[in-house]
């Protein structure tokens, strides 16, 4: 070690690192518990939606409140985390949905609601 230098870290580094360090502590910890944020449209209509198993050389359908639709090409499933539902893995299960129809009135994008999203939802007006 050179002369005049002592073998205890340089505190005026320590000072200047420990506000930013709690910082960082912070932010890292208020983006791990951050819950994701779901953007569901106001004008999405709210429905039990049952998707019926998929059948050799017949269109996919599925039903909203009973009412028998057709299933979208393109269709965008939403579980409650937000991620992707297959249409196979939930077929002839009953979920509570809040849904959007395309111009042919087919189903196109649903939105699998969690139990506060539906509180929520029977709180409104």
């Amino acid at each position: 070690m050179p002369a005049g230098r002592s073998a205890q870290p340089n505190s005026r580094l320590l000072k200047l690192l420990h506000p930013l360090a709690a910082a960082a502590a912070v932010m890292l910890s208020s983006a791990v518990f951050a819950q994701p944020v779901r953007v569901i449209p106001d004008d999405a209509q709210q429905a039990k939606l049952v998707i019926a198993a998929p059948a050799a050389n017949a269109p996919q359908s599925a039903k909203l409140d009973g009412r028998v639709v057709g299933v979208a090409p393109g269709l965008r499933l939403f579980g409650t985390d937000n991620q992707l539902l297959s249409t196979a893995a939930v077929a002839g299960q009953k979920l509570p949905v809040r849904y959007k129809l395309d111009l042919y009135g087919q189903l196109l994008t649903a939105w699998v609601l969690s139990e506060q999203e539906q509180k929520a939802l029977k709180a409104k007006p």
